[in-house]
């Protein structure tokens, strides 16, 4: 919600997502709802199976939008006649028509999965890498923290974002703040698949 109020109000506040990335995420949450609710303005491109690259130039080259949104589908899969494009590809698109990206990765992986056994999940330093300005994800889930929600990237986005008076709101105290610099100081000390509950587990042996 904070990041999608960056596209403002008016003409240009749209926010470009994929078709194929329109989720619901858990509680019931869905991403439409969330970019109506900021103000802003949905432009669906692709299709729910096949997205590309230039699907998002028109948007942007026409003035109608000021955020290209990724949506990492973490929840589910789909398989068969797909194709989602690649995330430096989007990115150069955006940035090309000064645009800003937000890529919402839902869990929030900070180490490697494939490392573990599992499937790679993207991190978000990972995104950070492919050209996205912002990344949002979960404060719980796969960090293995406290119910909360991580917004990370380019410091300029982040003061303007620190000034919504929305941010006021959802303000954590000190307690989940606590338990956040707890939680990361762990993953700094390289002891998050000792001491992290969710990574123990996952760090176990068969």
């Amino acid at each position: 919600a904070l990041a999608v109020g960056l596209a403002g109000r008016g003409r240009g506040s749209g926010v470009v997502v994929s078709r194929g990335e329109l989720v619901e995420i858990g509680g019931g949450v869905r991403i439409p709802e969330i970019i109506r609710r900021a103000g802003a303005r949905l432009i669906e491109v692709g299709t729910t199976n096949r997205t590309r690259a230039e699907d998002f130039a028109e948007p942007l080259a026409e003035g109608r939008a000021r955020i290209v949104l990724r949506v990492h589908p973490s929840n589910f899969t789909m398989s068969g006649f797909t194709e989602t494009p690649d995330a430096r590809a989007v990115a150069a698109v955006a940035h090309a028509h000064g645009a800003i990206v937000i890529d919402d990765l839902g869990s929030g992986a900070l180490l490697d999965t494939a490392a573990l056994g599992l499937a790679h999940e993207p991190t978000p330093e990972e995104r950070l890498d492919a050209g996205a300005d912002l990344v949002t994800f979960s404060g719980d889930k796969l960090v293995g923290g406290p119910q909360a929600g991580y917004l990370v990237g380019r410091a300029d986005l982040i003061a303007r974002i620190r000034r919504d008076p929305l941010a006021r709101a959802m303000r954590p105290d000190r307690v989940p703040m606590a338990a956040v610099a707890l939680t990361l100081g762990l993953y700094r000390a390289g002891r998050a698949t000792t001491e992290i509950p969710v990574w123990r587990m996952i760090a176990a042996p068969v």
